[in-house]
């Protein structure tokens, strides 16, 4: 059996400690109280305890300390081979901007496609840590490995050609530098390195740095950009818009996979092709796939064989023991709850070891990003105060650098109105209180990106930030200096136009005196002209009404006229209707009494017919009987007959001769009942057609 962690072991002298001490304190008690009493009277005065009660119980309390200190200190018995899963990636980009990848063989340049594959990949792997590198003729880290992917993208719309340091494409100095970066990060799980590039130019490099990338399971892909026709290179500079060489002619650039092809199968990665045709959505996820694959390869491991839990156990019931054993059922001691907890908490060290913020960092991480994406500000900056309590530098950076962020935006925002022109168009001009209160926050909240660098000196986000407030914070104090000034030649310039204001006052009130003479000799004239309109209109309007009731009135008559006649028909009509009701009730009433006498003669026409009827089937049913008696006779005599001939004919044929018999008499049975029943069927029918009656209709 071995420890995880031996120096825990140290802590078994204080159990030893604590026991000694016990019987030290005990001595010194007894010695006490030996001093008191007197030997003749210590069995009156001195109440002793039993060694089951106090002896016992200290022993088993100092062994379950002891097996607490033990299952702290890990211990295990031997290792178990494991497939854990290694948590995080860590992945950095390397994109080529020489001047080979403006060609637009593919749509809409070479550097425009790479860089919308860059913005697909880091979406694709939305919790991992991403880097960036830019490299033409040298490498350099742009971003190092960070959870802040909105940084990122927007680092890739920025890049351009501009940043190039010189011509060629030094893959060497990056798959360094990546290395490099990976290990500066202490980078656990998978690290890869993404490159994106046409290949042209590219410089060779060592095998001895194949063999190093080999050794510390770095995975480059490679993704060749471009076609293998090529095009030539733009170059705006020049008038006909082609790049030339030293000797004059136009450079056209190809698609050169071999370099690109090699280094990623060297290294266990892969090369993709990327054109106009190609799937950029399918192009990331087989990219995360591949990354997936190497970290599952990367994931076989040792785990110890723990039994701790053994010691722990053990510590628990020796810890009830000793609390039962040391308890005096007669009255319960009020501290035995604590105890116990204590006592227990102890045994459950061991399992509380372990404490990993760390995904959990990671989830309020990207928890703020959705948040910020929502606009909601005040959530986000609560998930990245969760964020900085990750001990990873890179996290903390990415958390304050972010935290700036969304406090320089609430200033650009305010910024921003204080500039907006108004509703109707006029230009904004803000006061030089304004811009001061906006030059303090801006200075007070630029700590962030300064606690940031001191988390990680090299996190080139927070810098750049930085430098842009202080930049800001310049031009809006210049702006200041140039309100200041302004405010100074507006005031003398106001007391200027005010004097010439008075003075055209004085003129504009004479001129109103004026016109106001003028208006009020014009409204007195519209005023008259008004009045006589108004009582023209009165005349006017009191013939109109008397002509208007004199046509009411002759409506009104005619009116009652219309509705006298109306009255007089409806009265026509109803003595009419009524005189037809009672022609249809004595119809009805005839009718009825016929289908009643006709309903009589039906009833005796069909009683005679079944009286004939049965007659007739008794006729027909005596003459069958007849039949029957006459043919039975006859078949009697026959048999007699036969008997009488043949004396020797056996019993057997007798009998077999009676069932023929009696088969015939059942079928001459039959045959009447067949006869009966298609007489009572034609009796149905009769009834049926003869004495079906018409329904009575109540009209």
């Amino acid at each position: 059996m071995s420890f995880l962690y031996p120096y825990v072991l140290i802590a078994l002298a204080l159990p030893v400690i604590l026991g000694v001490g016990a019987y030290l304190l005990h001595l010194h008690r007894k010695g006490n109280w030996e001093k008191l009493v007197s030997p003749a009277h210590r069995k009156e005065l001195v109440r002793t305890t039993s060694p089951l009660h106090s002896v016992i119980p200290l022993i088993l309390a100092l062994s379950a300390l002891a097996c607490c200190i033990i299952a702290a200190a890990r211990p295990y018995n031997g290792y178990k081979n494991t497939e854990a899963l290694v948590t995080g990636r860590n992945l950095i980009i390397a994109l080529d901007i020489s001047r080979s990848m403006e060609t637009q063989d593919v749509s809409p340049s070479r550097l425009e496609e790479a860089r919308t594959a860059a913005r697909v990949l880091i979406d694709a792997l939305p919790t991992d840590k991403i880097g960036l590198i830019l490299f033409s003729g040298e490498a350099e880290l742009l971003i190092p490995l960070t959870y802040d992917h909105l940084t990122l993208q927007e680092t890739l719309n920025l890049v351009n050609r501009d940043w190039e340091s010189y011509g060629g494409s030094n893959l060497e100095h990056v798959l360094k530098l990546a290395m490099q970066s990976f290990e500066r990060a202490a980078a656990t799980g998978t690290n890869a390195l993404v490159i994106l590039s046409d290949g042209e130019d590219t410089m060779n490099f060592s095998p001895a740095l194949l063999e190093e990338a080999r050794k510390k399971n770095l995975m480059v892909i490679t993704v060749g950009i471009g076609t293998t026709e090529g095009a030539t290179i733009p170059d705006t500079e020049r008038e006909n818009g082609m790049w030339q060489d030293a000797e004059g002619k136009h450079v056209i650039s190809k698609l050169q996979p071999e370099t690109l092809s090699m280094l990623a199968r060297e290294t266990g990665g892969d090369f993709f092709i990327m054109n106009n045709s190609t799937d950029l959505t399918a192009f990331a996820q087989t990219a995360a796939e591949k990354i997936d694959r190497h970290e599952e390869a990367q994931s076989a491991g040792k785990a110890p064989n723990d039994m701790y839990e053994y010691f722990a156990v053990a510590a628990l019931l020796l810890a009830v023991a000793a609390i039962l054993l040391a308890t005096r059922w007669r009255r319960m001691p009020t501290n035995l709850t604590r105890k116990a907890g204590i006592l227990i908490l102890m045994a459950l060290v061991p399992g509380q070891l372990q404490a990993a913020p760390q995904k959990e960092s990671h989830n309020a991480y990207k928890q703020a990003l959705n948040y910020q994406k929502e606009g909601k500000t005040e959530e986000c900056a609560v998930e990245l105060s969760k964020a900085l309590l990750d001990e990873d530098t890179h996290m903390q950076a990415a958390a304050l650098q972010r935290l700036g962020n969304i406090k320089m935006e609430q200033h650009f925002d305010e910024l921003r109105k204080l500039y907006t022109p108004s509703a109707q168009g006029q230009p904004a001009q803000p006061t030089i209180q304004q811009l001061e209160s906006i030059v303090k926050k801006l200075q007070a909240d630029s700590v962030y990106y300064q606690d940031a660098l001191k988390a990680q000196a090299d996190f080139a986000p927070a810098k750049t930030n930085a430098e842009r407030v202080n930049k800001l914070v310049e031009l809006i104090n210049k702006e200041i200096e140039r309100l200041k000034q302004q405010q100074k030649e507006n005031e003398q310039k106001k007391k200027e136009e005010q004097k010439k204001q008075n003075e055209q006052q004085k003129q504009n009130d004479q001129q109103k005196q004026d016109d106001q003479q003028k208006q009020d000799d014009q409204q007195k004239q519209d005023d008259k002209q008004k009045q006589d309109d108004q009582q023209k209109q009165d005349d006017q309007q009191k013939q109109d009404d008397k002509q208007k009731q004199d046509d009411q009135q002759k409506q009104d008559d005619q009116q009652k006229q219309d509705d006298k006649q109306k009255q007089d028909d409806k009265q026509k009509q109803d003595d009419q209707q009524k005189q037809d009701d009672q022609q249809k009730q004595d119809d009805q009433q005839k009718q009825d009494d016929q289908q009643k006498q006709d309903d009589q003669q039906k009833q005796d026409d069909r009683q005679k017919q079944d009286d004939k009827q049965k007659q007739d089937d008794k006729q027909k049913q005596d003459d069958r009987q007849k039949q029957d008696d006459q043919q039975q006779s006859e078949q009697e005599s026959e048999s007699d007959q036969q008997a009488d001939r043949q004396p020797q004919q056996s019993a057997a044929a007798r009998r077999e001769q009676r069932k023929k018999q009696r088969a015939r008499d059942i079928l001459n049975m039959k045959r009447d009942e067949e006869d009966e029943a298609a007489a009572r069927k034609l009796r149905r029918e009769f009834e049926y057609h003869t004495q079906r009656k018409r329904p009575n209709k109540d009209y």
